[in-house]
């Protein structure tokens, strides 16, 4: 029972975000919205993110997302972009009985909840992948015990991801750093 608990918590938070989130939040919005909610707010998320070619990166997030539009509460609809296409999520008509199976985990984190969409969740996928990766970097670092400047840690970023432009990534990097949430940028 206790597991079928948290897989609610997951489709719960899930479905709150989607709700609460501006047109056009995607995939990729969710992924980094919830990493955001993991590392930045310590929301107990089972996820385990690494690394991947959009930044943080969990397949878990995937399948609580196919399991959420299977069980009615989230819809996903594929939309052309410049250069490919995307899937754009919307809340189901499932979407409140979800909520309510997890209603007091959803309580207890509301706030964050709140925090992220705020603070992240009208960004571009572009945007997500840059600040994801700032802050996933930074952790890697802050775990060995080090610090590095935040020229060191965009040009860390910028070797990874040089399809960024280095001084976008620092700029973001400077952003992220005021508003504390870097641990390892000295």
């Amino acid at each position: 029972m206790a597991n079928n608990d948290t897989q609610f918590q997951r489709l719960a938070v899930i479905t709150e975000l989607v709700k609460q989130a501006p047109d056009r939040f995607g995939r990729t919005a969710l992924m980094k919205c919830l990493f955001f909610l993991k590392t930045l707010r310590n929301v107990p998320l089972p996820y385990t993110f690494t690394l991947y070619t959009y930044g943080p990166f969990d397949a878990d997030v995937l399948d609580d997302l196919r399991y959420a539009e299977s069980l009615g509460a989230i819809e996903s609809t594929l939309v052309a972009y410049h250069g490919g296409y995307g899937y754009v999520l919307s809340i189901g008509a499932q979407a409140e009985a979800i909520e309510g199976r997890a209603s007091e985990f959803l309580s207890q984190h509301q706030e964050s909840i709140d925090w992220v969409i705020g603070e992240f969740g009208d960004r571009s996928a572009s945007d997500l992948e840059m600040a994801s990766t700032l802050v996933y970097v930074d952790r890697t670092v802050a775990e060995k015990g080090t610090s590095v400047s935040t020229k060191e840690l965009a040009k860390t970023v910028n070797d990874v991801k040089p399809h960024l432009a280095a001084i976008t990534i620092e700029r973001e990097a400077q952003d992220l750093k005021e508003k504390g949430f870097l641990k390892a940028v000295a």
